[in-house]
């Protein structure tokens, strides 16, 4: 397994569970007031409703929240790694701290920031059941695609970087591939419908939702580079020790 594959998989789980702790102190109340509210209102429109007990328990849905963002900051971790193998390539004089850092930015632009956007989330429970299929499946696609342009654009910036010499022809090649991922994600977020469902929620409580739930994402790939940093150091060291040289970045074995 690549060594930044590893670095990429343990510094995302431990982010997660991080974000998992932050989530529970205050995501999780905000959670439980939407709820609250979205039950009250549904209780005023049918009133001959009958109650219903929640099927988890508070303690197991924390617990649940802190399990699912250590999953789904290793999932993270693993595009973490491959953002960081293709900047190695695309900027390979750069420090690990920088591409560390560089490929975290990338990585929040387009899986977090960009997607958020275009769908603010929205505490669960809130929007209709019937579209919840559709709406997943717009902000899974728009997601996919966002990480499809990046890529893209980091690929063409490498191959740039391969075929270009001088760094006049460089800086315009660079601006055109700059160009054409501006009008890729202009096209792609206008050609995406919003979200149909309306937002029955107070606002300073939709707010401070979105909010939340954004510094959680940012504190996700903060800390990821930050764990993945420490570790390819680590490894750099570890390997300086024992007289061996390996790209700090990706592990592979550097020739002298």
């Amino acid at each position: 397994m690549p060594r930044i594959l590893i670095i990429g998989l343990v510094a995302g789980l431990f982010a997660g569970l991080l974000v998992g702790g932050f989530h529970n102190l205050f995501t999780v109340p905000v959670i439980e007031r939407a709820i609250d509210f979205e039950e009250a209102r549904s209780a005023a429109l049918n009133p001959n409703a009958p109650d219903e007990d929640p099927l988890i328990s508070l303690g197991a849905q924390r617990w649940g929240m802190a399990l699912g963002t250590a999953i789904y900051g290793a999932i993270l971790g693993v595009v973490f790694a491959a953002g960081v193998t293709v900047l190695r390539k695309v900027v390979p004089d750069w420090k690990p701290l920088a591409i560390a850092v560089t490929a975290a930015a990338l990585g929040f632009w387009a899986l977090s920031l960009f997607p958020f956007i275009r769908y603010p989330l929205n505490p669960p429970g809130v929007g209709e059941s019937d579209s919840l299929t559709y709406r997943q499946g717009l902000q899974t696609m728009f997601m996919v695609l966002s990480v499809l342009g990046v890529g893209a654009l980091l690929f063409a910036l490498r191959e740039i970087n391969r075929r270009i010499r001088d760094s006049a022809g460089r800086l315009k090649m660079y601006g055109v591939a700059a160009a054409a991922y501006v009008v890729f994600a202009l096209v792609m977020f206008f050609a995406h419908p919003a979200n149909p469902d309306p937002v029955p929620v107070p606002i300073d409580l939709l707010e401070l939702f979105r909010t939340l739930t954004m510094v959680g994402q940012f504190l996700t790939w903060a800390l990821m580079a930050a764990g993945a940093t420490a570790g390819m150091y680590w490894y750099k060291r570890r390997d300086e020790k024992a007289g061996n040289r390996f790209d700090p970045v990706t592990g592979t074995p550097v020739s002298t």
